[in-house]
């Protein structure tokens, strides 16, 4: 097992900047958890590397890599910290291809608009994954979705949804909606007549638009929405937390989904 050469160090160590992932078309996924998860994942790794002092769960896991043919390289203690985003790195990490972002339009869909916060975005991946929404489009200004906090904050579940990068949002919605023309769009707008409660069955294809907390969805976003919904509070809070109002709202409709 070879020591990872200075220069790679110091290409690894700006991975955190969206531009540095894009260009180099790579990211970087810190933990024992999410490494482990790679293994079994369609995602190509690169390769891996521990820490001088790796505890035996990661030289452990480390063993596996090895065994999958997947290289592994060491990094001192200082450089290993370096190069991780971290507070606490794991002493493993693994450098991996960011996947091209195709997609056939599908039929049901969580869509974000400018959620720009990482650990959001994470939380969000995190619940699409655990009530079992497959695609999640990400449109206007949001987070990268390779951003090391989002990925830590997803738990994994970048590894499971697909997630789509759009240019322009509302003009994929329009082609949903060709595509789709019995199909139905909710969108979470506070000030609607309608309440998520309300929603007690779901046609075969259905999307759900979630805009960020401060600005909502935008003009050409909500002119697509065919359904809009709030939901409903009973104490004095000003808003919803974008992530928490996305989990219940999922919740709500991938229940009556599995419903019907």
């Amino acid at each position: 097992m070879e020591y990872l050469s200075k220069a790679e160090q110091a290409r690894i160590r700006v991975l955190d900047k969206k531009k540095e992932r894009e260009e180099q078309g790579r990211f970087i996924a810190e933990g024992l958890k999410i490494c482990s998860e790679l293994l079994s994942s369609s995602f190509n790794i690169q390769y891996a590397v521990i820490s001088d002092d790796a505890s035996s769960s990661a030289l452990s896991l480390a063993e596996e890599y090895e065994q999958a043919g997947i290289e592994v390289c060491k990094a001192g203690t200082t450089a290993f910290s370096r190069m991780s985003d971290a507070v606490n790195p794991q002493d493993i990490f693994a450098i991996v291809e960011i996947p091209e972002s195709s997609i056939n339009i599908p039929q049901t869909f969580l869509a974000l608009e400018n959620i720009n916060d990482p650990g959001n975005l994470g939380t969000i991946l995190r619940s699409a994954d655990w009530f079992g929404m497959k695609h999640v489009i990400l449109g206007g200004n949001c987070a990268d979705p390779f951003n090391p906090k989002a990925i830590r904050a997803s738990m994994g579940s970048i590894l499971r949804v697909q997630v789509h990068i759009e240019e322009s949002l509302s003009k994929f919605l329009h082609e949903w909606k060709a595509r789709y023309s019995d199909g139905e769009l909710f969108g979470l707008i506070v000030e609607s007549n309608a309440s998520l409660k309300d929603i007690h069955q779901l046609p075969n294809a259905w999307g759900l638009i979630m805009g960020s907390e401060s600005h909502g969805l935008s003009p050409e976003t909500s002119s697509s929405i065919t359904k809009p919904i709030r939901i409903d509070g009973t104490g004095s809070a000003e808003s919803l937390n974008v992530g928490i109002a996305t989990g219940i709202a999922l919740y709500h409709c991938m229940n009556v989904q599995s419903g019907q």
